[in-house]
């Protein structure tokens, strides 16, 4: 089963978001936009692992996890991965950063653990909010920019973080929820 890590935001946290979204899509290329009911923040994606690895992964997530308090957050501006320059991700940015890498780091160390692999990438606090396969003109970078960059979302708290399986269908990605860790 392919398992990833993640929190997701409530609904009015995700409502200015997706308003904005819904007027900027049709001005921009063509993108693979993620669908608001799959919108996430990855900690850790685990890829294809044994079933047999949910509950001692669980035990050493929930273990990890409660250490950590709950805290406010709001989603704040956007940006581009790698850059804008050559923009492969447009994403929403999270507050506070620091929150959501100590969340990341005891999610990783919790994944180590379990002697799950991960990739060496440094996790950076993001909503992926579409992915682009073909280069867009600097225009259209700039629109995108220009929309979300000084969106601000009501504030939320960050109480939870959720282990998901996830199934690749022609429709797209269903995520489901296996196991759900509350921090402190």
């Amino acid at each position: 089963m392919r398992l990833f890590i993640a929190s997701t935001f409530p609904g009015a946290a995700m409502a200015s978001l997706n308003e904005r979204v819904a007027r900027l899509k049709p001005k921009l290329p063509p993108a693979t936009w993620v669908r608001p009911e799959t919108q996430h923040l990855t900690f850790a994606f685990l890829g294809d692992q044994p079933e047999t690895s949910v509950e001692p992964l669980a035990a050493l997530l929930s273990e990890k996890l409660q250490r950590l308090p709950a805290f406010e957050a709001s989603l704040r501006g956007c940006g581009f991965f790698p850059n804008a320059r050559n923009a492969r991700v447009g994403w929403v940015g999270v507050h506070p950063p620091a929150q959501f890498e100590a969340v990341a780091r005891a999610v990783r160390e919790g994944v180590a653990a379990a002697g799950i692999a991960l990739d060496r990438t440094d996790f950076k606090p993001h909503l992926t909010v579409m992915r682009i396969r073909d280069h867009w003109p600097p225009l259209s970078i700039e629109t995108f920019d220009k929309s979300l960059r000084d969106l601000v979302s009501p504030p939320f708290r960050v109480e939870r973080v959720t282990l998901y399986a996830s199934e690749l269908r022609p429709s797209g990605a269903v995520h489901t929820a296996l196991r759900e860790f509350r921090l402190r």
